[in-house]
């Protein structure tokens, strides 16, 4: 039993290589979740970089 697992992962693990790399309309679906992190990752540092520009001016503006 335990071989037929392993056996099966392997097949897999050989599989998804090849599979990837014969069909791009397999790859464009299988990175896209890293694309969709990216997106949120680069959202949320413009947020930031927006919040300390905005806190910038407020206290170069405070002190003028």
């Amino acid at each position: 039993m335990i071989n037929l697992i392993v056996i099966a992962i392997s097949a897999v693990m050989f599989a998804l290589p090849l599979v990837r790399w014969r069909w791009p309309a397999f790859r464009v679906w299988m990175e896209a979740p890293k694309y969709t992190m990216l997106r949120q990752e680069r959202r949320f540092d413009e947020q930031v970089a927006e919040r300390r520009v905005s806190s910038n001016l407020l206290v170069e503006g405070g002190h003028a």
